[in-house]
C-alpha cells in the first residue's frame, strides 16, 4: 500500500473528501437496500417508486422475484464500486496518481449518466439521490482534476 501524502494540495484534499462522501452515501444506501431485500423484509424500492400499491398487488410472484433479483444484482455492484472508489481515492488519487483521476472520472461518470437515463422513463423518481450524488462527483472531480493538472492549465508554449 502506498504511503499517504503528508500535505496534499487543498483542492486535491477537498475533491477527495467529496468523492469519499459520494462513496459513503452510495455504500450506505446500496448496503441498506441489499440488507432489506436479501433478508426478505422488503421488496425492491422500485416497486413503491414506480407502481401504485394496487398495481404491485396484481404483479405475479415471478415479476416481483425478477425485480428483486435485479435490485440485488445492481446494489451488490454499487457496494463493490463504492468500496473501490474509496480505496482508489484514498490510496492513489490522494497521492496525485493521474491514472486514478481518469479511472474515477470514467467509471463514476458512466454510473451517474446511466442513473439518470434509467430513471427518465419514470419521471426521474430517484432525483433526490441522483442529483446530490452527481454534484458530489462533479465538484469532486473538478477539484481533484484542477489540483492534478493545474500546471498544464493556462500554460502556452512560446514558439522558439
Amino acid at each position: 500500500m502506498e504511503k499517504q501524502m503528508k500535505n496534499p494540495p487543498k483542492n486535491l484534499k477537498q475533491g477527495c473528501t467529496l468523492l469519499y462522501c459520494w462513496s459513503g452515501i452510495n455504500l450506505f444506501l446500496s448496503a441498506l437496500i441489499l440488507l432489506l431485500v436479501v433478508s426478505g423484509l422488503q421488496n425492491s424500492p422500485l416497486f413503491s417508486m414506480v407502481f401504485e400499491s394496487a398495481e404491485v398487488a396484481e404483479l405475479s410472484p415471478k415479476v416481483i422475484g425478477a425485480m428483486n433479483c435485479l435490485t440485488i444484482l445492481y446494489n451488490s455492484y454499487a457496494v463493490s464500486m463504492s468500496v473501490l472508489v474509496w480505496f482508489v481515492t484514498r490510496n492513489a488519487l490522494m497521492n496525485k496518481a493521474k491514472w486514478a483521476f481518469w479511472a474515477l472520472l470514467v467509471t463514476i461518470g458512466i454510473a451517474e449518466i446511466f442513473a439518470f437515463i434509467a430513471s427518465a422513463p419514470f419521471n426521474h423518481v430517484r432525483w433526490q439521490v441522483n442529483v446530490p450524488l452527481s454534484l458530489l462527483y462533479i465538484i469532486g472531480m473538478v477539484l481533484t482534476g484542477y489540483a492534478l493538472h493545474k500546471d498544464k492549465v493556462g500554460s502556452v508554449s512560446q514558439p522558439g
